[in-house]
């Protein structure tokens, strides 16, 4: 991983940041089977390989992203000589002591290189200080970097929610209890 400083985002970064590639590539995509019967339900999650590489938009548009900040619990900016080169979004879950990252993106040209890990690992550490339970991601199903990225940092899967994000797309859900 390259040396990173991950500090709060100042207004400064904001342009930075929304001028990264927001979207990504995958080779996986994890699809849904559903056998809803009367006496019993069977959801599962299925790894399938594409046939080719795609790239894949981000879910939501720059403008919502970087409007609601200040409503944000924490937003951190990744920084490699001076510049920033990732950020990670986090809200908090009202009264249920849950904090959700809503954004994690890392400037395409330094991805795989852990800065995303780097982020999510501060992140946990801030939010267990703050006194939160449990950290959830929100992750589109084609995302399959991310989904790996998670199971790596020992998150487990909890939960779905079909046409969650703006753009319509599935999201699974991932948490890791800070304690």
């Amino acid at each position: 991983m390259p040396e990173i400083e991950i500090r709060q985002v100042v207004p400064a970064d904001i342009e930075d940041l929304s001028l990264f590639e927001h979207g990504y590539h995958s080779s996986y995509v994890w699809q849904m089977n559903m056998n809803l019967a009367l006496e019993s339900m069977e959801i599962k999650f299925i790894r399938i390989r594409l046939p080719r590489q795609v790239f894949v938009p981000y879910p939501r548009n720059r403008d919502q992203i970087f409007n609601d900040l200040n409503n944000a619990e924490a937003v951190l900016a990744a920084i490699l000589d001076q510049r920033p080169v990732g950020y990670i979004k986090v809200m908090a879950e009202g009264s249920n002591h849950i904090a959700r990252v809503s954004d994690l993106v890392v400037s395409a040209a330094l991805r795989r290189q852990g800065i995303a890990s780097g982020l999510l690992l501060t992140v946990m550490d801030l939010i267990s200080r703050r006194g939160f339970s449990a950290l959830m991601l929100e992750i589109q199903s084609k995302n399959d970097p991310a989904i790996s990225m998670a199971a790596k940092l020992g998150f487990k899967y909890c939960g779905f929610r079909d046409q969650y994000f703006p753009n319509n797309d599935l999201a699974l859900f991932f948490s890791r209890f800070s304690h």
